[in-house]
């Protein structure tokens, strides 16, 4: 198991998965896919550290399943990224697959926002 940390002790990387300040991405690949299984709270302290975890496959045009389910916080910034996802994942050619529950529902929903990505409650 590899651990390491950075950003000021903030986020600590144990293998695939990362802890990062008030929250947990858990990371299962597959050949055909990715999925990021994120629990906690996503906001603007760790937001650039959900973005930099999850960016990657859909640069690379893998397909992606963003579990978003467990998450009881999410802030307009992770809401930010995850629109930047869902547009790199259509010019990548990537499939995103996004999982979400009540806490990225009501925020989707008070920004108006239809991702283009398949939504699973």
């Amino acid at each position: 198991m590899t651990v390491s940390t950075s950003h000021a002790s903030t986020t600590t990387t144990l293998g695939d998965d990362v802890v990062m300040l008030g929250g947990l991405i858990s990371v299962v690949r597959t050949d055909s896919e990715t999925t990021y299984r994120v629990t906690g709270s996503v906001d603007l302290s760790n937001s650039s550290t959900f973005s930099d975890v999850v960016s990657h496959d859909v640069e690379a045009g893998h397909s992606i399943v963003l579990d978003l389910s467990g998450v009881d916080f999410f802030g307009t910034a992770a809401l930010s990224v995850v629109a930047g996802l869902d547009d790199r994942s259509v010019a990548n050619g990537c499939r995103l697959t996004l999982v979400v529950g009540d806490a990225v529902t009501r925020v989707m929903g008070a920004a108006r926002w239809e991702p283009t990505a398949r939504v699973v409650r």
